[in-house]
Protein backbone atom coordinates (compact mmCIF):
# COMPACT_ATOMS: atom_id res chain seq x y z
CA UNK A 1 0.00 0.00 0.00
CA UNK A 2 0.88 3.31 -0.28
CA UNK A 3 1.43 5.82 2.38
CA UNK A 4 -0.09 9.62 1.83
CA UNK A 5 2.70 11.98 1.85
CA UNK A 6 1.29 15.54 3.33
CA UNK A 7 2.99 18.64 1.81
CA UNK A 8 2.89 21.54 4.42
CA UNK A 9 1.40 24.25 3.98
CA UNK A 10 3.79 26.46 5.34
CA UNK A 11 6.62 25.45 2.99
CA UNK A 12 4.41 26.15 -0.02
CA UNK A 13 3.62 29.58 1.49
CA UNK A 14 6.75 29.94 2.10
CA UNK A 15 7.80 29.10 -1.78
CA UNK A 16 5.06 31.07 -3.16
CA UNK A 17 6.55 34.48 -1.41
CA UNK A 18 10.38 33.62 -2.36
CA UNK A 19 8.88 33.62 -6.07
CA UNK A 20 6.97 36.43 -5.96
CA UNK A 21 10.35 38.44 -4.14
CA UNK A 22 11.94 37.38 -7.07
CA UNK A 23 10.01 38.28 -9.33
CA UNK A 24 9.52 41.60 -8.21
CA UNK A 25 13.64 41.64 -8.10
CA UNK A 26 13.85 40.74 -11.12
CA UNK A 27 10.87 42.64 -12.77
CA UNK A 28 12.83 46.40 -11.19
CA UNK A 29 16.11 45.26 -12.02
CA UNK A 30 16.12 43.06 -15.56
CA UNK A 31 13.00 43.24 -16.99
CA UNK A 32 9.26 43.94 -16.80
CA UNK A 33 8.23 40.37 -18.17
CA UNK A 34 9.19 38.83 -14.96
CA UNK A 35 5.94 40.44 -13.47
CA UNK A 36 3.75 37.90 -15.29
CA UNK A 37 4.45 35.58 -11.79
CA UNK A 38 2.88 38.12 -9.84
CA UNK A 39 -0.43 37.30 -11.91
CA UNK A 40 0.18 33.22 -10.22
CA UNK A 41 1.36 33.85 -6.79
CA UNK A 42 -0.42 36.67 -5.70
CA UNK A 43 -3.81 35.10 -5.77
CA UNK A 44 -3.00 31.49 -4.89
CA UNK A 45 -1.22 33.27 -1.81
CA UNK A 46 -4.92 35.05 -1.37
CA UNK A 47 -6.89 31.88 -1.93
CA UNK A 48 -4.76 30.35 0.95
CA UNK A 49 -5.55 33.07 3.68
CA UNK A 50 -8.98 33.53 3.06
CA UNK A 51 -9.38 29.85 3.23
CA UNK A 52 -6.87 29.63 6.81
CA UNK A 53 -9.26 31.75 8.07
CA UNK A 54 -12.39 29.92 7.97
Amino acid sequence: MYRKQRVSAGRAVALLALLSAISVERGLIASPKWYFILCITAPVMLLYGFARNR
